[in-house]
């Protein structure tokens, strides 16, 4: 029998009044990508303030974004498995759901998988690039029965 490859999350939720999926919701979205190492990453669910400092110290923008990535260089590390951390920010990813006439759930895991896919190497930037990432989350979600996350 093969071994099922893993991605083990760490979730860190501190936050008590915003809705926050369940840790195993978190798993099972991550799992759902194909991966040929078992590895680690963590998700920390964080505030607006948070999310803003994230946003003037890494990325040199005040403002409030609904996740960041930020992937981990293995290089000069050895066996180390760890992809990265993902920050989340649940006032606004709940927010936008509404914004987007999204259900909540569907909006973290579509932004689950899109920010495991940004620790990966995916990226967004120009209309090739974006394709195959959308593409490739369109595909993931639908196991979910999560069908045109895109569609506003």
């Amino acid at each position: 029998m093969k071994k099922k490859i893993m991605i083990k999350s760490t979730i860190i939720n501190n936050i008590k009044d915003e809705y926050v999926p369940t840790p195993k919701d978190f798993n099972d979205w991550i799992n759902a990508l194909e991966f040929n190492t078992n590895s680690e990453l963590t998700i920390k669910i964080v505030t607006e303030e948070e999310m803003r400092n994230f946003n003037i110290l890494y990325k040199k923008q005040d403002k409030i974004s609904d996740t960041l990535a930020f992937p981990f260089d293995n290089e000069g590390y050895e066996n180390i498995n760890f992809l990265g951390d993902i920050a989340m920010c649940a006032m606004k990813i709940n927010q936008d759901s509404l914004k987007y006439k999204k259900e909540k759930k569907e909006r973290w895991a579509h932004l689950t998988i899109h920010s495991v896919l940004h620790i990966l190497g995916y990226k967004h930037d120009n209309t090739k690039d974006r394709n195959i990432m959308e593409n490739l989350e369109i595909d993931i979600l639908k196991k979910f029965n999560i069908i045109k996350p895109y569609e506003i």
